[in-house]
């Protein structure tokens, strides 16, 4: 989905439903940041799409602050363990 204002793309969600999990997965979210408000809109327009959700995944935030503090506002069952792989 994607948000236009003054017809420019400004926001946009990209993700899958899955009807026997019922998980909505969140692939890639990119909103404008100058304007205030956009991220949490593009999210609520994304769920809005998809009212059967009754899971979420938000996936990796990368350990980014604002990528964290979407996710955990979400209330998780649970985290994934985070790994690396170091070539030596």
């Amino acid at each position: 989905g994607g948000i236009y204002i003054d017809g420019e793309l400004q926001a946009f969600s990209l993700g899958v439903y899955g009807k026997v999990e019922k998980m909505a997965v969140i692939h890639v979210e990119k909103a404008n940041p100058d304007i205030r408000g956009l991220y949490p809109m593009i999210c609520q327009q994304f769920f809005a799409m998809n009212p059967d959700a009754e899971l979420v995944n938000r996936e990796d935030d990368m350990g980014l602050e604002g990528l964290r503090k979407s996710k955990m506002s979400y209330n998780p069952i649970y985290l994934e363990e985070k790994y690396e792989i170091r070539q030596k």
